[in-house]
């Protein structure tokens, strides 16, 4: 019996070398990389003023659409990671906002502050390229939420790790952060801060 199963199989291999079995190579999966959300950058000049500036025709330049080639979009669990520099401790604060499709309106998700710890950022996640005297926030706090689903945080209590903000984004397809309180005018704040997300 077995030597008979044994021999089905083999004939079977033989099948499919002769019909020229194809092989395929996984060319994505899904899993995310980091991608730019804010480029490093000193604090925004101006903030979104809701009552003139509230719909999608509106949005800022540097509103970024969620959709990656190669990727399942819009974003819907989403996790975003905070950096800056140019010394641990130092803290800035953050508001994201998102917007649908084409009119629809500009919608406050979440803000909250942020505080640099001790992990640097050795390579920067989009181009691998170099970092200098910058670390990775290692707090997080949530202040406001507006989101259609809470976001929460994790290792975001200053444990000098990396702090992750995270949550459901509900199918919103462009999203823009701002971060203030981080021109490095007093001694606490933050110099340039930029920011990253990923899907999960």
């Amino acid at each position: 019996m077995r030597k008979g199963i044994l021999i089905g199989v083999i004939g079977c291999i033989f099948v499919l070398c002769a019909l020229g079995a194809t092989s395929y190579t996984v060319s994505n999966t899904i899993h995310s990389p980091y991608h730019l959300l804010r480029a490093e950058a000193n604090e925004n000049s101006s903030t979104i003023d809701l009552t003139s500036e509230g719909d999608f025709a509106s949005k800022p330049s540097g509103a970024v659409r969620l959709i990656s080639l190669g990727e399942a979009g819009p974003a819907n669990a989403i996790q975003f990671i905070f950096c800056g520099g140019a010394a641990a401790d130092k803290t800035f604060s953050w508001k994201i906002y998102a917007w649908r499709r084409s009119n629809g309106p500009c919608e406050f998700i979440a803000s909250g502050t942020g505080t640099l710890g001790t992990q640097a950022v050795v390579k920067y996640p989009l181009d691998g390229s170099t970092a200098t005297n910058k670390f990775w926030a290692d707090t997080l706090a949530v202040s406001e939420q507006g989101a259609l689903k809470t976001f929460s945080l994790a290792d975001a209590s200053g444990n000098n790790r990396v702090a992750k903000l995270y949550g459901d984004l509900c199918g919103y397809e462009w999203i823009y952060i701002e971060i203030t309180s981080a021109d490095g005018s007093t001694g606490t704040e933050a110099g340039n801060i930029s920011v990253y997300y990923s899907y999960f």
